[in-house]
């Protein structure tokens, strides 16, 4: 209101400043604001034309539809300020204007607080969405069975991540439209044939083990089920068919490169095994499971320093250890999903609160054509944001998945 006040002032005043108001050099015309006057004006006109003595009686009638004009004008301005509402907003300027300088001192000291206060705002200790009062039954229960011996023992035993080859982590999907699921992309550059790419895949288990451990005691990767195979059919009187039609003779990995193919997914499909995938008598993809020592409700802390540990050892070994062939492998786990879905929520908050102050900027500057008054809603509209997010942050609240999704909502409606 106050901005609102100074740009009618300045209007008022016939300011030609262009950050204040543009109309002097693209707005529409101003038309005569009384239209007896300009009926007089050219009354005055055609008299002037028959005698030398109108020219001292239209300057007078001049003078005198100016002076009434004024006085029309104060008497409207008297009549509206009889209002009740009048009254009060006369009276909050008035109040305003006159501790001008300490309001904004004490306005610009709580925008940097509370911007101080709303940069503090955290993401939560933990992955768990309440949506039920502590009070609730249901919610009691959760809450009870968070303590059980059983489901702490679950947690400390971490969860299932998947290494792949042969595949690329794209999402062909609509991202727009949740949906959509994305297909399977293959990497045309993956090709397990060679002897140093079957090597690297025999060893590389026993070092991913020993940094992250196994995700079942008995787990065995496929290229050392692959590898026992072989041993055991070699050294059989009766080997299977699979082995002796596929494997020439083969005793141990690493295999001809031009028996790899034929002899392996020979294997995995004796063995049923699902962790080699094959297109037209081709490996296209192997899969290696790992543990992951967080579960999925571990805190974003916790889950991105896990995530941090895998990329970084992942890096390592595709940049020092993996030969051309094997070197784009990744890793997943279903903890990451949920750790990406916060951390993109969380952005989500920012973005908008973002868009809804420029929005707001773009509309505020189209509709009065004022630098000044823009500057002065968006700054009390940044004041707005930072003041609830600092009131989120004095209340104890961290902005969890339901918080991020109302956040963002809310910021529109402010």
């Amino acid at each position: 209101f106050p901005a609102l006040c100074l740009y009618d002032k300045w209007l008022l005043a016939g300011s030609k400043n262009c950050c204040v108001n543009f109309d002097w050099c693209c707005g529409r015309k101003v038309e005569d604001e009384d239209v007896f006057a300009s009926n007089t004006d050219l009354a005055l006109q055609a008299t002037a034309t028959n005698t030398d003595h109108a020219s001292s009686n239209e300057e007078g009638a001049h003078k005198h539809m100016a002076e009434r004009n004024e006085e029309e004008r104060q008497g409207l301005l008297e009549d509206e300020h009889k209002t009740l509402i009048h009254r009060f907003l006369d009276g909050y300027y008035i109040i305003l204007h006159k501790f001008r300088w300490l309001i904004l001192a004490a306005a610009t000291a709580a925008t940097i607080g509370c911007t101080v206060f709303a940069a503090q705002l955290t993401q939560p200790a933990n992955s768990d969405v309440a949506l039920l009062p502590d009070s609730n039954e249901y919610q009691m229960h959760w809450a009870w069975k968070q303590n059980l011996l059983s489901n702490e023992l679950a947690k400390l035993e971490g969860s299932e991540a998947i290494l792949l080859w042969g595949v690329e982590p794209a999402d062909t999907g609509t991202h727009l439209d949740p949906d959509t699921w994305t297909t399977l992309v293959l990497d045309d550059e993956f090709d397990p044939k060679s002897k140093e790419a079957q090597s690297y895949l025999l060893d590389f288990c026993d070092r991913l083990f020993e940094s992250f451990g196994r995700v079942k005691e008995d787990y065995e990767c496929p290229m050392v089920q692959f590898d026992g195979w072989l041993k055991d059919q070699s050294t059989s009187d009766t080997p299977t068919m699979a082995y002796t039609a596929n494997c020439k003779g083969a005793s141990s990995a690493p295999v001809p490169s031009d028996v790899f193919d034929p002899c392996i997914i020979a294997w995995s499909k004796d063995v049923n095994n699902m962790s080699i995938l094959q297109v037209d008598g081709s490996v296209k993809v192997i899969e290696v499971r790992t543990k992951s020592n967080v579960s999925y409700d571990a805190s974003q802390k916790l889950l991105k320093e896990e995530w941090t540990t895998y990329e970084d050892w992942l890096e390592n070994e595709r940049q020092d250890s993996a030969p051309s062939g094997v070197d784009k492998f990744y890793h997943s786990d279903l903890a990451y999903w949920w750790f990406d879905t916060n951390n993109q929520m969380m952005k989500t908050a920012y973005g908008a609160a973002g868009i809804a102050l420029f929005c707001a900027a773009v509309v505020v500057y189209i509709s009065t054509r004022s630098f000044v008054l823009t500057t002065f809603a968006a700054i009390a509209i940044l004041y707005v944001l930072v003041a609830a997010t600092a009131c989120l942050v004095g209340l104890g609240w961290t902005l969890g998945f339901l918080e991020s999704v109302l956040f963002a909502i809310l910021i529109g409606i402010r």
